[in-house]
């Protein structure tokens, strides 16, 4: 099947200038957006959800007849802002209720759990305890030992039956003690305001700010390391001097992602790492597709100037590359519609990156091969025997 005809002969390479000021402009925009506005004040800049910026998630499911202003009305009496609660799902009966530098107590409950597990376990047991006294919602308790999480749970349900301790995911041999207060509050003052048969929290989620800053951290390096992996494979399935184009295309979808979400307002999670790890093996397969065919072309015409290859080659998958494009974009649309709030944002970093992937591989990754001839000629690779007599035939 072929959506192009077959012999096509668009000039890409003739366009790459162009190109690179549009691409340029692009990231350079994104750049500004989401570097500069994590430091700076800007009108639009990253949005952190609770996995990375740390604080408590709560989901409110509310009766027919109740509206986001009641809700904002009775968080109002426990300190939140309007900004605090946001519409989640198509429903209109679901909203989130985000809570970040509010803590209700919490540096009385730690200080009481800190007394407690010295006392039960002795104090050369445990090696760091660390909360912000200020924000935190979560405490991190790092034993000398393992200490069971049953067990410690156990101990801390006499000071609040509620209390939640789980296992570090960062750290060994340390624990995350969460503070339920919030919960509690939220939920008295949406009783006071509401009734209590007027909502119902479906979900509460809880990250500590440290945690929060963690998971930014190796959410940030996992995407850095994917592209230095790709840079050494490319190298070496292909030629150094196709490495580069590899990675300045794959950086290019990645930062243009970026700053459509910040353009957008949606918050960076975990799942839109996740989809950003998927747009980078989604963009080098497209890549790799025409790396093999240009390699291809440099055997079968060794004489050609590079940059008629490099265009034909484009050329000749152009085809797959838009089929492939469309067969994906069908099954992202249909995540988008029909996958619910829950993946919205995975999904809609996946349809900008797949657009966005199929312009690169065409207009950054191949006519950097071009830009970078000066510093790293290709090498015409060389035809085996047996490939010779088969063409010969």
């Amino acid at each position: 099947m072929q959506l192009i005809k077959h012999g096509s002969t668009y000039d890409f390479i003739g366009k790459r200038r162009t190109a690179a000021v549009i691409s340029f402009i692009a990231v350079g925009l994104a750049f500004v957006i989401a570097i500069i506005g994590s430091f700076v004040d800007l009108p639009v800049s990253p949005k952190y959800g609770v996995d990375f910026a740390g604080g408590t998630e709560i989901l409110v499911k509310v009766a027919d007849g109740v509206t986001i202003k009641d809700l904002r009305a009775g968080l109002g009496k426990v300190g939140l802002s309007d900004d605090s609660v946001q519409k989640f799902g198509g429903t209109g009966l679901e909203y989130k209720v985000r809570v970040e530098s509010v803590n209700y107590g919490a540096n009385d409950f730690f200080e009481q759990v800190k007394a407690k597990l010295e006392g039960d376990y002795g104090a050369e047991t445990w090696t760091r305890f660390e909360w912000d006294p200020e924000q935190s919602i979560k405490m991190s308790a790092r034993a000398s030992r393992t200490i069971e999480v049953e067990e410690v749970r156990a101990k801390l349900a006499a000071l609040n039956p509620d209390v939640t301790v789980e296992e570090s995911k960062v750290e060994h041999n340390a624990l995350i003690v969460g503070f339920p207060g919030v919960t509690d509050a939220v939920k008295s003052s949406l009783s006071g305001a509401l009734g209590e048969d007027q909502f119902e929290v479906l979900s509460v989620e809880m990250v500590g700010p440290a945690v929060g800053a963690e998971l930014r951290r190796k959410g940030l390096l996992s995407i850095v390391f994917a592209l230095a992996l790709i840079l050494v494979y490319v190298a070496f399935r292909f030629d150094l001097s196709f490495a580069p184009g590899a990675v300045a295309a794959l950086g290019h979808d990645v930062a243009i992602t970026i700053g459509v979400f910040c353009l957008l307002g949606r918050e960076f999670t975990l799942p839109t790492i996740g989809a950003l790890l998927t747009i980078v093996g989604y963009s080098l397969n497209d890549t790799i597709v025409v790396y093999d065919r240009i390699r291809e072309n440099l055997i079968r015409f060794p004489r050609r100037d590079l940059g008629e290859v490099v265009n034909v080659s484009l050329n000749e998958t152009l085809s797959r590359t838009v089929l492939t494009s469309i067969t994906t974009l069908g099954a992202v649309l249909a995540l988008m519609i029909f996958g619910g709030p829950i993946i919205a944002d995975f999904s809609l970093a996946l349809l900008i990156g797949v657009l966005i992937g199929t312009y690169s591989s065409i207009f950054v990754a191949s006519p950097m091969i071009l830009f970078l001839q000066k510093w790293l000629p290709v090498e015409v690779p060389v035809e085996d025997e047996e490939e010779a007599a088969r063409r010969a035939r």
